[in-house]
């Protein structure tokens, strides 16, 4: 191990032979097996966006209907989000991200394959459920495993995010024009389920962090590690900063990497703006682009300084950013431009908020401490889904994005209340 991790972990590895120990190189190799589990899921949501156009006119669907779909599927994907800290301690992390994998393939390919709206949402749903181990169990298996900077690894994971997003908007029309979007969804559906036997076969040679090895030795019963979840859950409900920072979440309709972004974007650029596909996908791709820089820049610059007060102008500039993209007409190089830099500013906001989670919390409450926030921060996403639906039908996409961006200048006054903790030393 790293000299210079906290004490916490310091004192629960002590007792441990020198073999559990986690090492640079599998340090490494975990964050590698992360992000590119990571991008690969948000490159299989991001297509989907793009097939938005095609299945509405197919099932003969609205914005309402696209509202509710979203609603649903993120309902359930949130409280399951809300479940992992209570799983964790019977399940290695890296088993749990394979296994969702799968189910996400497996709800891939019956999207693929549904004859009716109601078996679209259905399979969705279904992928809901796979992915939703991937934020709190992969965010909490990174903090674990870089306790010294939280804020550039965590960024660096949600920037691979941003890779996958990037990559799918410059992909997905071929795709979507060459094979169909039922085909390819069906190919989506194989990559994911690779990824996850991928999890599954390499899981024996990424341990678990200090404190999940010294938790899987203790010979604590069933029982008891439930109660210890439990007793986690209480102690994280009742942290200030956690309920803080997840209300700075919660209230916030757009900025989680995906959501209502990948939802509207593309059929407005498409119905609105009058572009075609191929267009619209490149200036989805200028947006994700912002996604990769942003998260990274913002990450690297909080393990700097204070990670409230760069929070806070992250949330203030996503909120100008947001009006800009409003009314933006159908010009491409400042709909290019302006796309950019929306991406960059609302992306980051993810990175530091689970940075801010991890530097709150004990290392025991942490699985506790990321589902909690999960589940808080993300249990507003039906009710902006439907709402932003609604605002698109009768109002149009510069009202309904003109209200989202007044969310971030909320999230900042929501922050005045986060009191900053010591960090590990560097």
């Amino acid at each position: 191990m790293q000299q210079g991790e906290d004490a916490t972990v310091d004192t629960v590895t002590s007792a441990l032979p020198v073999e559990d120990e986690v090492s640079d190189a599998e340090k490494r190799s975990a964050l590698w097996l992360t992000n590119g589990s990571h991008a690969v899921n948000h490159f299989q949501n991001g297509i989907v966006s793009f097939m938005y156009v095609d299945i509405m006119k197919e099932f003969g669907i609205g914005y309402v209907e696209l509202g509710i779909l979203v609603a649903v599927r993120n309902a359930i994907g949130s409280i399951l989000q809300g479940s992992f800290g209570l799983i964790t301690p019977f399940a290695r992390k890296t088993r749990l991200l394979g296994l969702g994998n799968i189910i996400m393939g497996i709800g891939v390919a019956i999207s693929g394959f549904a004859g009716s709206f109601f078996a679209f949402g259905a399979g969705r749903t279904v992928v809901e459920a796979g992915s939703a181990a991937q934020h709190p169990v992969g965010a909490s298996f990174l903090a674990g495993h870089f306790p010294k900077n939280r804020g550039t690894i965590l960024s660096l994971n949600v920037s691979f995010a941003g890779i996958g997003g990037f990559a799918a908007p410059l992909l997905a029309p071929l795709m979507v024009v060459a094979l169909g979007w039922r085909q390819t969804l069906l190919i989506m559906s194989i990559l994911s389920v690779i990824i996850g036997i991928g999890y599954l076969i390499l899981s024996r040679l990424y341990p678990r962090s200090p404190v999940d090895q010294a938790n899987s030795q203790s010979g604590t019963s069933s029982k008891g590690k439930l109660k210890e979840g439990l007793r986690n859950y209480k102690i994280v409900l009742r942290n200030r900063n956690m309920l803080v920072v997840s209300s700075v979440m919660m209230v916030g309709a757009a900025g989680r990497g995906g959501g209502i972004n990948d939802t509207y974007l593309i059929p407005h650029l498409v119905k609105d703006l009058g572009l075609v596909l191929g267009v619209a996908g490149l200036a989805k791709a200028a947006q994700q682009a912002g996604g990769i820089v942003g998260p990274i820049g913002f990450g690297w610059l909080s393990d700097r300084i204070s990670r409230k007060r760069v929070l806070q102008a992250s949330l203030l500039l996503s909120a100008i950013g947001s009006w800009v993209v409003a009314w933006m007409g159908p010009s491409l190089i400042p709909l290019f431009i302006s796309l950019f830099i929306y991406g960059v500013f609302t992306h980051s906001r993810m990175t530091l908020t689970q940075a801010l989670i991890a530097d709150s919390v004990e290392e025991s409450e942490r699985d506790a401490a990321f589902s909690a926030f999960f589940l808080i921060g993300f249990i507003s996403v039906p009710i902006w889904g439907i709402t932003t639906g609604v605002m698109m039908e009768f109002f149009g996409f510069s009202v309904a994005f003109s209200v989202i961006a007044f969310t971030y200048i909320i999230g900042m006054f929501l922050m005045s209340f986060v009191q900053e903790n010591p960090r590990v030393p560097a």
